[in-house]
């Protein structure tokens, strides 16, 4: 497979995907075709490919990264990268040690702890730096808003958006499997929403795209009181310092030290513990405000699993409680929380912090209470912690 004849540096934490649509539009072709030419192409069908595997963000073999690298004019290590694989060094739901996925398709499907289908951002990131080149083409869809612990962007002081502003759908949500929909449109730009519009015409013709311009979306309705914001900022602070490259080793946990990717298990699992606890650590929210806004979320997760108790077979009644919010908002309030009951000063504090969740947690769902207290699932401090599940 021959180079292409002009190629980009990759940005700062940019995805394999969001490379792809700088580049189709930089030499003014489709996905599709970069996807031709650059060996990311599934095999088996003749012409031009009609999806992108979700693995392929996850993960490249030696094969297609190989490829990739030599058709793009870029060196292995750079296209590794911009997969999300190299983030489970320091991000427990991506590391294989606390979790059974051992493929990188059963990784990253069905695993809610990494935003496979759907991204967050931020729209002044995606307008870029002012440099030529990201005038033209955009800024980074990064790799840390693909994981749902990215609320907020501590360099503009906003919280990350999820959906598009014209037609409501979830950002980058792809198309029939394809982790880029619209693969053969040439005329959209990396920053604007590839979702099909509403349909009109009739089925035989193809749905015109949104195209919103993401990088024009309006500041969120009502505007968060200052000490809501610091709050939140410092626990963003706090959890980009632990996955930036170059961070600690290891983070406090319960009262103990641990690998950060043991933390970040920890977390996903005390998030599931105060959702379904709820409201026994509301006393930890930051602000009244957060506080409200886990109330709503508690409400709705729990309409959501009502029904699920009447079903037959496997209830999966606790899968409401164990996904991470769609919403920055509430996802920084949970963490907030979740952060404060794991920063205990010492084992005994944090049993103590955590005593009212576990026998919450317990009386209202024994089965998750187990299924929490996991080896797999959790670090040691926290199943001391956690003892009485």
């Amino acid at each position: 497979m021959r180079s292409l004849p002009r190629s980009l540096d990759p940005l700062p934490d940019e995805t394999i995907t969001g490379f792809v649509l700088r580049l189709a539009h930089r030499l003014g072709t489709t996905p599709a075709e970069i996807l031709l030419r650059t060996g990311l192409a599934p095999g088996g069908s003749p012409g031009l490919p009609t999806r992108l595997p979700l693995s392929f963000q996850y993960h490249l073999d030696d094969a297609h990264l190989t490829v990739f690298a030599r058709a793009t004019l870029l060196m292995p290590a750079e296209v590794a990268d911009m997969l999300l694989a190299p983030l489970g060094q320091r991000y427990g739901p991506l590391n294989p040690a606390f979790t059974p996925r051992n493929t990188p398709a059963r990784m990253i499907y069905d695993n809610p702890w990494v935003l496979t289908r759907s991204t967050r951002y931020c729209p002044p990131c995606l307008t870029g730096n002012g440099t030529l080149i990201q005038d033209r083409h955009g800024g980074p869809w990064q790799r840390l808003w693909r994981l749902p612990m990215i609320f907020l962007c501590v360099r503009h002081q906003r919280l990350l958006a999820h959906q598009c502003p014209g037609c409501g759908a979830f950002a980058q949500s792809p198309h029939a499997g394809s982790a880029i929909a619209r693969l053969s449109d040439d005329a959209l730009n990396p920053w604007q929403c590839r979702s099909a519009e509403a349909r009109s015409a009739p089925a035989e013709h193809p749905a015109h795209a949104c195209g919103a311009d993401l990088t024009r979306e309006s500041a969120p309705a009502g505007e968060l009181d200052s000490a809501t914001m610091a709050a939140l900022v410092q626990v963003q602070r706090h959890l980009a310092g632990l996955l930036a490259e170059g961070g600690p080793e290891s983070t406090t946990s319960a009262g103990a030290p641990v690998p950060v990717a043991h933390y970040f298990a920890d977390l996903r699992a005390t998030v599931a513990m105060i959702f379904r606890s709820w409201p026994e650590a509301r006393p930890y929210a930051g602000t009244s405000f957060l506080a409200a806004a886990l109330d709503a979320e508690h409400a709705s997760r729990t309409a959501q699993a009502q029904p699920l108790l009447n079903t037959a077979g496997k209830k999966k009644s606790s899968k409401p409680y164990t996904a991470p919010p769609s919403d920055s908002l509430v996802t920084g309030a949970v963490l907030q929380i979740a952060t404060r009951l794991l920063r205990a000063a010492d084992p005994c504090e944090a049993r103590e912090s955590m005593a009212p969740l576990v026998h919450k947690l317990r009386d209202a769902d024994r089965a998750l209470s187990i299924y929490l207290c996991r080896a797999a699932w959790i670090s040691t401090p926290m199943r001391t912690a956690v003892g009485d599940c």
